[in-house]
């Protein structure tokens, strides 16, 4: 009995480790693995599939001595045991394609009716006609050893460890830019909804320095996101594509590599390039690196491509969440997986402060010459949840630094889909101490901004530089019914900020035609001289105040649902899918606030504005890219979960 079921550990444990290797490897031959250390992948692909073996062969082992001794087979032939597990693989990997693509859940009851089946009638079957193959294969010399096996694994699981994270990229251009070229800063805030700026009309003093620098260059009042959330914001603006074009839409998603980047275009023109970003999004593992000379930031596990990720996290997320049982083990066993990753000497794996970017980017501009222009991509965090603003900034009514009151959402819930799923509502008081900590961490980003900002004037780069700043998307502190982002497309959670200021191009002005994140990717280039890709769907930015608005295309996918909106001048259409249920919502144009919905009023408009999307839809993703697909959208949303970005509870 105890010899059945050791040999059933090992073989599991050696299958699936084995199946982790073989994965890592088609991962680093096809994929974009190399650019989070190839060899690290191939680490935490083994550990991964290591600790997934050991979770399934423990209890699997139980049954299969169960089973022998059922059947009075104490001792199975050699063959037993392989096709036992080979046909249990198998069946688990028609239950997860089922499952994935058709039913949509684990623990409904159509799920589990689903899962038993194959359990009971498919895998019975399979291990029947798999017997006689596997005896065979068992037979030969090679299968003789399974500890080599083992060794050799552990062998190739202790290099990867030796490997480090990848902070520098492309090589130094071989072109040369051109004469005069500007620097380019670019700042992204994460998070960042415009209403909440002082230069937006905000009743707060939020942003003293950024209201100095809209004052001296362009604001554009009216500049509409992509998406509602990082990915693939972050992607539609380096790339001037909309999200069914570029389809880094999921979690799980990274950049294709047909897509030209914005550091990639300039880069190719001789600007020297680097991106230093405090989310974990704008990584290497997510197709931000092409381009880039120098990146620093957090760089995601590179075991979260794996579909051993996405299991074990589902795994996780079932026991722990929907069972209620004790998460320990899963925590632990998810920090097993993490060893070979961990301490490979990159101090911001969870997350970068201000100062840090700050510090990371002129150490970085010390490296280069002086006649040298750059770009430099900064993404910086502190607006982003949770909400805790230095004690020196807490100038709003904020409550006492020392308590969690205002720092999160209500009820730490998973994010709604709107509107179909409102959250839970949070006192008047709540509601206000979020605010005011989020409106202080805008003054401290702000206040960073300015120390920014005073150094390159110092180092004489700020008069020939053109900045721009602005937002991957807003934060919604419950006028439509939820907390955070990501979850919709209304107006406080896709109208972003855009400033541009460059004194030898631009006079000041305020620029109130609609325009899109999209647009600033063909603008800075045509700024420098470049023109941009035959791919860009974005225009480059009007530069009158009289300019006539375009149309905004916006999208989200979350969680198997989707919302997509169109902002003309003849009004908002937010069209929305949830779990079977379809909505059209219809705001008129001047209600900015999108407090009274018109769909049943005007029902032509409606229906006129809704083929519209439909059309525009149809045709971005007429031109949509391949985007690679991560496996681990669960895995992700734990890694982002530990440095703040949402909370998976």
């Amino acid at each position: 009995m105890l010899a059945t079921f050791g040999r059933s550990l090992r073989l599991g444990l050696l299958l699936l480790t084995t199946l982790g290797l073989l994965e890592a490897m088609w991962y680093l031959v096809f994929g974009d693995a190399a650019v989070v250390g190839g060899a690290r992948l191939l680490t935490t692909g083994i550990l991964l599939y290591a600790v997934l073996g050991l979770l399934i062969a423990l209890p699997v082992s139980a049954l299969a001595v169960g089973l022998t001794r059922k059947t009075n087979n104490h001792t199975p032939t050699p063959g037993w045991l392989p096709a036992y597990w080979s046909s249990l693989l198998i069946t688990i990997t028609l239950g997860w394609l089922i499952n994935n693509r058709w039913l949509g859940g684990f623990l409904d009851p159509t799920s589990l009716a689903a899962d038993a089946a194959l359990l009971v009638i498919v895998w019975p079957i399979l291990h029947r006609l798999l017997l006689a193959p596997c005896q065979r294969v068992v037979d030969a010399r090679c299968f003789q050893a399974p500890g080599a096996w083992g060794g050799a694994l552990l062998l190739i699981a202790g290099f990867g460890m030796l490997s480090s994270n990848p902070t520098e990229g492309a090589s130094k251009p071989s072109t040369s830019a051109p004469e005069g070229a500007p620097n380019i800063l670019f700042v992204l805030v994460d998070t960042l909804r415009a209403d909440h700026l002082s230069c937006y009309g905000y009743q707060r003093n939020t942003s003293p320095v950024m209201d100095s620098i809209a004052e001296q260059g362009l604001l554009f009042e009216n500049c509409i996101s992509s998406a509602p959330h990082t990915k693939p914001s972050t992607a539609s603006i380096l790339t001037s594509l909309h999200p069914p074009t570029h389809r880094v839409e999921r979690f799980t998603s990274s950049l294709d590599t047909k897509a030209t980047t914005l550091p990639e275009a300039l880069h190719a023109h001789g600007w020297r390039t680097s991106l230093m970003s405090a989310n974990t999004f704008l990584s290497p593992t997510y197709g931000f690196g092409e381009g880039v000379e120098r990146f620093r930031g957090s760089v995601v596990n590179p075991a979260f491509q794996l579909l051993g990720s996405a299991a074990f996290h589902r795994l996780r997320r079932t026991f722990v969440h929907e069972l209620h049982t004790w998460r320990a083990p899963w925590d632990f066993f998810r920090a097993l997986v993490n060893i070979p990753f961990l301490p490979q000497g990159n101090p911001y794996q969870h997350g970068m402060s201000a100062s840090q970017i700050d510090g990371e980017f002129f150490d970085w501009l010390e490296t280069l010459e002086a006649e040298e222009p750059w770009f430099a991509y900064l993404q910086y965090m502190e607006p982003h949840a949770p909400y805790q603003p230095a004690p020196e900034h807490r100038i709003f009514g904020n409550p006492p630094a020392d308590s969690m009151d205002g720092v999160w959402f209500p009820s730490k819930s998973e994010t709604m889909f709107l509107p179909f799923a409102p959250g839970p509502a949070a006192s008047e008081q709540e509601r206000t101490d979020m605010i005011a900590n989020y409106d202080s961490c805008i003054h401290e980003v702000d206040a960073a901004l300015g120390k920014l900002f005073q150094r390159l004037e110092e180092r004489g780069d700020l008069e020939n530089t053109l900045v721009v700043i602005t937002s991957d998307h807003g934060e919604e502190f419950f006028e439509h019914g939820a907390w955070g982002h990501g979850h919709s497309l209304h107006r406080e959670l896709i109208h972003v900020p855009l400033i541009l200021r460059w004194p030898a191009k631009f006079k000041p002005e305020r620029i109130q035609a609609q325009v899109r994140s999209i647009d600033i990717f063909p603008t800075i280039l045509a700024l420098c001289g470049i023109a941009p890709p035959g791919s860009a769907q974005g225009l480059p930015l009007p530069l009158l105040a009289n300019s006539e608005s375009r149309e905004g295309f916006s999208e989200v996918l979350w969680g198997g649902h989707w919302a997509r909106s169109l902002r003309s001048d003849l009004g908002t259409l937010i069209h929305a899918s949830f779990e079977g249920q379809e909505v059209a919502l219809l705001y008129a144009e001047q209600d900015t606030l999108e407090q009274k919905e018109h769909a049943t009023s005007e029902p032509l408009l409606k229906e006129a504005l809704l083929e519209k999307l439909h059309a525009e839809h149809q045709r971005f993703s007429a031109q949509a890219l391949e985007a690679k697909e991560t496996k681990v959208d669960e895995g992700t949303l734990a890694n982002l979960a530990e440095i703040g970005y949402l909370d998976e509870e």
